[in-house]
C-alpha cells in the first residue's frame, strides 16, 4: 500500500475513535481542544502527554485529547513554523536559518530562536484551543441532542 492510503486509513480510524467517545459535550470539547493545542506547544516529542495532562487538570476528556494529539502529529512542522512566524512578529525579529538546516533539538536553534519560538507557541496554543473548543462544543451538543431524539423515537416504536 502507498503511504497516502495508510495515512488516510490512520486518519479515519482516529476520527471514528473520536466519534465513539461518550462524555459531556463540555468535557469532550475541552479534551479535543487540548489535543489540538498541544501540537502548538513547546512540548516537542511530549505533546500527547501534555494533552493528556492538561485535559486531566481541566476536567476534559483525556482519551479525546490523546486521540486528537495523535491525529494532528503530521502537522507539527506546520505548527512549529507558525510558532516561529508569530513569535517573530511579536518580537520584531526575523529568524534567519543558516542554510535552512536547523533542528529543534540543537542548542544553536534554541539560542537563536528560543524566546521567539516560546512566545509564538504560547500565543498559537491559546488561539488553537479557543478556535477548536467552540465549534467542537456546538458539534458535541448537536450530536447529543440527536442521540436523545433517536432514543426517544426508538422507544416510541418499541412501545
Amino acid at each position: 500500500m502507498t503511504y497516502w492510503v495508510n495515512f488516510k486509513r490512520y486518519m479515519r480510524l482516529n476520527y471514528l475513535r473520536l466519534l465513539r467517545v461518550k462524555d459531556q459535550p463540555e468535557a469532550l470539547a475541552r479534551g479535543i481542544a487540548f489535543g489540538f493545542a498541544s501540537g502548538f506547544g513547546p512540548f516537542i516529542g511530549f505533546g500527547v502527554f501534555a494533552a493528556w495532562a492538561f485535559a486531566a487538570l481541566f476536567r476534559g476528556n483525556r482519551l479525546a485529547a490523546v486521540i486528537t494529539a495523535l491525529l494532528f502529529k503530521w502537522a507539527i512542522p506546520l505548527f512549529v513554523t507558525s510558532n516561529i512566524f508569530v513569535g517573530s512578529l511579536i518580537w520584531g525579529e526575523s529568524v534567519n536559518f543558516h542554510g535552512g538546516h536547523h533542528h529543534l533539538f540543537t542548542l544553536e536553534f534554541w539560542r537563536q530562536t528560543g524566546a521567539v519560538f516560546l512566545t509564538g507557541s504560547a500565543i498559537d496554543s491559546v488561539a488553537a484551543y479557543f478556535l477548536a473548543y467552540f465549534p467542537i462544543l456546538q458539534w458535541a451538543q448537536r450530536r447529543r441532542a440527536q442521540r436523545r431524539v433517536g432514543k426517544r423515537v426508538l422507544q416510541h416504536h418499541l412501545e
